[in-house]
């Protein structure tokens, strides 16, 4: 269990009751539906079938799954030990397309496959890279995971799924009645109700909008229809693996960034699970994203979308206290289980935008947060105000005035095309160049005379 007096009710390695279990995963579950819809959204745009875009939903879904459990698995080949649930990645979509487009579905997810294999090997890098990452960086990191969800946590919570959308009134009191209830029940809930916050959020915003939204109601009449069980794959050809060596340095790009992303992940996770630690452990670090690696590879290979980690739980796990890896182990077991239940999937699917908005926001909040107080753990100079704040105005900027970034050299785009990786990759190396002097001292002392 956790510490009497820090935040934490269910510690790393503690199993919950089981029906304190049940509900926390299905609570981290309802987040991992937000990018569900994501692999429909690519099979659609790219001229696809009904049924190719449910088989893709549901392998993506089955892939995430069984990459949950992974992750949070604790043993000597992968996997970090700690709650880093994997969602469709959307940092993927953009490149997914370009390769369906080029060669079709069996180039997309070879190319797929190919970008996790890049990915593995990039984690026995970063074991070694720990310099890089002092506490004001690392806390920068952990501060940009929530922001990168910000556009889609705002999108959602004001019921706009396209450019152009008028806000609704309905959709904005959904949206505010269920954040109200989670951060009231956060705050003011004992045990049980500050645990379950985000569940109890969801059932208020979701009971509203059937009363106030009418196609809220109609949608739940969509999964009447669906069967309870169904095979994902209908065709063996959507199976089959292509190669393309235009698509290597694009793949090759988005999945170092993809990487940075699921490093910041990791680090925030670490943060939250082991806030005793004074310096970051590289080690597990390393095997969670070999296990991301993995899974992306693995997800390509069952014919489904290449995947990620989801900062949004990692700050759900920080806001409930409730951080036990088995909490993912089980929720990642639940949502495996799901891709086969095309009945079970659509009615979890079925939760309002402005409530999944409202879940969003309230983990959000935590990250943002987490990261600002290790920021602050040390002394700020000047080097590290300017290192730092260079990093985060850069990066943010990708995403306020993205059509600038999209001037640049086409080689470098990837690199600013989202605000998490741009900052992270430019903080790392400010931080290096504005420190270089004191980089040249430490290495004339240790080097032998």
């Amino acid at each position: 269990m956790g510490k009497p007096d820090s935040n934490i009710i269910y510690g790393l390695n503690d199993v919950p009751p089981v029906k304190d279990l049940l509900l926390l995963s299905i609570q981290q579950m309802l987040l991992l539906f937000t990018a569900a819809t994501f692999p429909a959204m690519l099979v659609k745009e790219v001229g696809g079938t009904i049924e190719e875009a449910g088989s893709m939903v549901a392998l993506t879904m089955i892939a995430a799954g069984i990459g949950s459990v992974i992750q949070a698995s604790r043993n000597k080949w992968m996997g970090s030990g700690y709650l880093c649930p994997n969602v469709c990645g959307p940092s993927y979509i953009a490149v997914s397309m370009q390769a369906a487009w080029s060669g079709g579905f069996p180039v997309m997810r070879g190319m797929i496959v190919f970008a996790g294999v890049v990915e593995m090997l990039l984690s026995g890098v970063i074991k070694k890279l720990t310099f890089l990452f002092p506490p004001v960086v690392v806390g920068l990191v952990v501060m940009m995971v929530g922001v990168s969800v910000i556009p889609v946590s705002v999108s959602n919570f004001f019921g706009i799924k396209y450019a152009g959308d008028s806000i609704a009134w309905q959709d904005v009191t959904v949206g505010l009645v269920a954040l109200a209830v989670m951060v009231s029940a956060n705050i003011w809930g004992k045990r049980a109700v500050k645990m379950f916050c985000l569940l109890l959020g969801v059932l208020a915003g979701w009971i509203l909008a059937l009363v106030i939204i009418p196609d809220a109601l109609s949608d739940m009449n969509r999964i009447i229809h669906e069967p309870w069980i169904a095979f994902p794959v209908h065709d063996l050809n959507q199976l089959s693996l292509g190669f393309s060596s235009k698509l290597i340095v694009p793949f090759l790009v988005i999945s170092l960034c993809g990487s940075l992303k699921s490093f910041g992940n990791l680090v925030a996770a670490q943060k939250i699970s082991e806030p005793d630690l004074k310096e970051l452990d590289m080690k597990p670090i390393g095997k969670g994203l070999l296990a991301d690696g993995f899974t992306t590879s693995m997800a390509g290979l069952m014919g489904g979308m290449a995947v990620d980690t989801s900062s949004s739980n990692v700050g759900l796990a920080a806001a409930t206290g409730a951080v036990s890896r088995w909490i993912a182990i089980c929720a990642g077991t639940i949502f495996a289980i799901l891709g086969f239940s095309p009945k079970l999937s659509t009615a979890i699917a079925m939760v309002p935008g402005p409530v999944v908005g409202a879940c969003l926001l309230f983990a959000v909040s935590f990250m943002i947060v987490t990261g600002l107080q290790e920021m602050t753990t040390e002394k700020l100079n000047e080097r590290k105000v300017f290192a730092m704040g260079i990093a985060f105005i850069l990066g943010v900027g990708t995403g306020l005035v993205p059509e600038v970034f999209a001037r640049m050299p086409h080689f470098l785009r990837p690199f600013f095309s989202d605000p998490l990786s741009s900052t992270t990759v430019l903080a790392v190396v400010l931080y290096q160049i504005f420190h270089i002097d004191h980089l040249w001292r430490r290495f004339k002392k240790d080097r032998p005379e």
